[in-house]
């Protein structure tokens, strides 16, 4: 088993490295690097001279206006120390050179009217495709030479020269480097051409060196020498975690299970989320499937959330900066503190404030009380605060035992009322009957009205998600103050490691470090899949469980390294959205399979280019237990979702948002009756569209930018996307596309992503060629394209139905009725003689506005009232007919958190003791004590 594992993971080791390439910037000077600027000079960033330098502000506003629109896509970057000349392309023809050596994420700041650009000196890159291009000729291990880690890690200034002239002395004598001595004085761009125009005539083999600086956007792109590097050393492993050998072979999945036990948690979740962190706790293998605004993140925050409250570690990963973020968030709100949370990566220097708390911890005496302020909590001693643990932990386990008894309580009266009602609404008058009904109304006021136990479910959940959150502040707080007794070693070292720039000395650090004592710290961490090698140990099974978000999308090697780190894997996804890209042949996956003998593994496991990680998942599970979809649907109104459920989900999706009186229709289909041009571009559409956007933009322009709408565009072409990202800089200011949040994308760029307001570009018309027909018709693209508004989605199109063929999706999706079918408000009169009642009652309340048996969340509600600007339902109980029966306390719970909030009236109740009744219902309906636990 072991040594297929290892064949496997050479194979996605050279499937991965022949289909991805790192950020190569060849030429500087090229198209492809936007919006350039020229440092001539003396350079002032670099030599931290000033951290901030004016630069000229049309430049810089365009800048920035262009990385705010495209914040997924592209990013902004300083080069210095450009290796000139020419190269040849792998067709054998000649090119221009003009590489940095080195490269910084630059950012653009504006301080009033001016704008100024700083650097990110900690995330100094180095250009190693190109010092791998420069020394073909020269033995593989020229990265691991000592003179690498004596190049400047940061800053660079002139004492730092010595150390770029031995590397390259050494290494690249065609390189002349005499130039650099100038340095800090940067050459002008016109000697820049001038050096390359006279190489390329006179020494095409020869390359300068020449030092020099220059700002443009980029198109990002991954780092892969991480996850190479980690899938070369598995590679060479014969001990692999159990979830790896899971996924990858057809080991028992029982072998390593174990019982759950079921941790505290500050949330209330539905039955899907409840199986699947049982099933994140037990088995290998899980997965999420999470259709479009299902609460994914909040499972995944949940999920970490209840292992910390075990004692347990949780590794979260996901493709993107954007993804990651969104579930920091989520938990920190949840949790109501940060730092038990770890956001590593190198984009955005994460660890700063993760530095700055390791060092406070460090250096304070009296750590406890620094650690209570820091959370919010009251002065006390460690002994005061152990015993607040134990009673705080002895109420919230009092209060679980109450909350079970009340459910159980609720159930039985529940039962009682639906005999009761029965006889109640069918009198006799026979003396047995007119003694049951008597012992039935001696029962009733015996019993506790089941409103009660309703009210008294709603406060204890209230109550006991507050104590919850607070218990696992005060645990916290505890845990850290027990590591740093014992293991403060290690948390020094380990703070010495995060301040470490050398890959290599970090690792090395990480090697002395008891990890175990550092995750019991810092539990929760985060990261980008590709990042996980600069802030982790590579170490097996070292989280309890890891979470691997946005899996359709992650491809299957990169997922590896981050799965032999775990003990149990949780995998996040939807096979209906979009997946990964691979642009690999099959033909060199043949060659790759032959190369490890795997000609008897199963394809769907070697399928490199088709398979995304989630497809391999799903083929590996041995149990229904291990997945489960989540099918509550929070983001857009209902008729924006409706016909991806319908046509994607099997209207399986229980649309929590759906009201009855909804004025907005939500969809509008704009036919702009535009033309499709050469380049791809459709005009009359992408006006239409930046009309609508500055309508919007003046309508709001007085409100702040907090409840302003957010703002997205999105089209299936990237023609019609540059076309209209063009326009937005030209039209739109910097102020405007930030208050509203405005981005302009194709559907790839808004995977994950949601806007209350969406205008989509189909950008085709009657003529179009059937290729771009075909693109639109593809069912991931598609369902990510219609599901990323929360409010309203704008379909602009130049196409009718009738020019569509009949089994494409676009005319399935504007051949559907946009007509609101709201149900009228019922007045009439009904068979139900109890419902007819409460509806005249709520009549004398002058309370107008209510629906019969209206359905949130695929629960029909007796009695939906609108009142105040809330909604509140009222569940009709035992009498006898379509609205006898009753949800259930989950089902309360459920439509809670959808925001209805649900009152039980009984029959009994309402039959033998009406006024108490009628008085109980309005207090409810006014909001007289009434506790919500949203």
């Amino acid at each position: 088993m072991s040594d297929t594992i290892t064949r496997l993971i050479s194979y996605f080791h050279d499937c991965y490295q022949a289909d991805n390439r790192e950020l190569i910037i060849y030429n500087f000077l090229d198209q492809k690097v936007e919006n350039k600027m020229y440092f001539e000079g003396k350079e002032d960033l670099l030599t931290d001279n000033h951290p901030l330098i004016p630069i000229d502000s049309v430049k810089a506003s365009t800048i920035l206006k262009k990385i705010e629109l495209f914040q997924k896509e592209k990013e902004l970057l300083y080069g210095t120390f450009f290796i000139c000349g020419s190269y040849t392309d792998f067709k054998g023809d000649a090119k221009t050179l003009c590489a940095p050596l080195f490269y910084y994420p630059a950012e653009i700041k504006q301080k009033d009217e001016f704008f100024y650009l700083s650097i990110n000196t900690n995330e100094r890159r180095l250009n190693y495709p190109i010092v791998q291009m420069l020394s073909k000729d020269s033995n593989g291990d020229l990265l691991q030479d000592p003179l690498f880690e004596e190049l400047p890690k940061d800053y660079i200034r002139f004492e730092h020269i010595e150390s770029i002239v031995r590397l390259f002395k050494k290494y690249f004598p065609n390189v002349n480097i005499d130039n650099i001595y100038a340095y800090p004085e940067n050459a002008s761009i016109s000697s820049v051409k001038k050096t390359i125009t006279r190489l390329s005539k006179e020494q095409q083999d020869e390359h300068v060196l020449m030092p020099t600086s220059m700002l443009g956007i980029v198109a990002k792109s991954s780092n892969t020498r991480g996850v190479l590097n980690e899938l070369s050393e598995m590679s060479s492993m014969v001990d692999h975690s159990f979830p790896l050998q899971a996924l990858l072979t057809n080991a028992d999945q029982k072998e390593n299970s174990k019982k759950y036990k079921k941790g505290n948690l500050p949330l209330i979740l539905s039955e899907a989320q409840q199986a699947i962190l049982k099933s994140s706790s037990i088995n290998p293998l899980t997965l999420i499937v999470g259709p479009p605004g299902t609460g994914k993140t909040y499972t995944i925050s949940a999920i970490a959330l209840e292992h910390m409250s075990r004692g347990e570690s949780v590794l979260i990963a996901s493709r993107t900066d954007e993804a990651v973020d969104v579930i920091v968030e989520k938990i920190k709100d949840q949790l109501g503190i940060d730092k038990a949370v770890v956001r590593t990566g190198k984009k955005r220097s994460y660890s700063t404030p993760l530095n700055r708390f390791l060092k406070s911890l460090l250096i304070r005496v009296r750590k406890l009380s620094y650690l209570l302020k820091e959370f919010d909590l009251p002065k006390m001693t460690f002994d005061e605060l152990e015993s607040r643990i134990k009673s705080l932990s002895d109420e919230i386990e009092s209060r679980e035992r109450t909350i079970r008894k009340l459910e159980s309580s609720f159930s039985k009266e529940v039962e009682h009322e639906l005999k009761w009602g029965e006889h109640l609404s069918n009198p006799k008058s026979s003396v047995f009957n007119k003694i049951k009904t008597r012992y039935i109304n001696i029962r009733n006021k015996m019993q506790v009205p089941i409103w009660e136990y309703s009210n008294k479910l709603n406060l204890n959940d209230h109550n006991q998600m507050k104590d919850v959150q607070l218990l696992m502040r005060l645990q916290y707080v505890s845990q850290i103050i027990k590591v740093m007794n014992v293991n403060r070693k290690n948390i020094q070292r380990f703070h010495e490691a995060l301040k470490m720039s050398s890959d290599t000395e970090k690792l090395a650090k990480f090697s002395e470090i008891d990890f175990d004592a550092v995750l019991k710290a810092f539990p929760i961490w985060l990261t980008k899949l590709s990042e996980v090698k600069d802030a982790l140990p590579f170490e097996k099974e070292l989280f309890d469980v890891v979470i691997i978000d946005e899996a359709t999308q992650c491809d299957i090697a990169s997922c590896l390294p981050l799965i032999q780190r775990a003990k149990r894997v949780v995998f996040a996804g939807d096979p209906n959205q979009l997946r990964h890209v691979s642009f690999l042949s099959k033909g060199i996956q043949a060659i790759f399979r032959g190369k490890y003998n795997l000609q008897k593994i199963d394809n769907s496991i070697l399928n490199y280019r088709d398979k995304s990680i989630l497809d391999v998942v799903m083929s590996s599970l041995q149990s229904n237990d291990q997945v489960a979809m989540l099918d509550e649907h929070f983001r857009s109104l209902s008729p924006i979702i409706a016909f991806s459920n319908e046509q994607f989900y099997d209207d399986q999706l229980k649309i929590m948002t759906s009201r009855p009186d909804e004025t907005e229709q939500g969809l509008y289909f704009v036919d702009n009756k535009g033309t499709r041009d050469k380049s791809g571009t459709n005009e009359k559409e992408g006006n239409a569209i930046l009309t609508a956007v500055r309508e919007l933009v003046v309508k709001e322009k007085e409100l702040d930018a907090k409840i302003c709408s957010s703002l997205g565009i999105l089209s299936p072409f990237r023609a019609q996307v540059d076309w209209l990202a063009k326009q937005l800089l030209e039209q739109f200011e910097m102020e405007e596309i930030e208050k509203h949040k405005i981005r302009v994308g194709t559907a790839y760029s808004f995977q994950g992503e949601e806007r209350d307001i969406m205008h989509l570009s189909m950008a085709v018309d009657a003529e179009s060629h059937h290729s771009a027909i075909n693109h639109i018709n593809k069912e991931d693209v598609f369902n990510v394209a219609i599901t990323r508004a929360r409010n309203k989605q704008f379909i602009h199109h130049s196409v009718s139905k009738k020019e569509l063929k009949a089994n494409t999706l676009l005319r399935t999706y504007l051949s559907q009725s946009v007509t609101i079918e709201t149900k009228p408000e019922t007045k009439e009169s009904s068979h139900d003689e109890y419902l007819n009642e409460v509806k005249e009652l709520l009549e004398t309340w002058k309370i107008k506005t209510y629906w019969e048996g209206y359905s949130i969340a695929g629960l029909k509600i007796d009695l939906l009232v609108k009142h105040n600007g809330k909604y509140l339902g009222i569940d009709l109980v035992g009498y006898p007919g379509e609205y006898a029966d009753i949800f259930g306390i989950e089902r309360y719970r459920i439509l809670n958190r959808a925001g209805v909030h649900v009152f039980p009236l009984p029959y009994s109740d309402w039959h033998f003791e009406n006024e108490k009744s009628k008085k109980v219902l309005k207090d409810f309906l006014f909001g007289v004590n009434a506790v919500s636990a949203n």
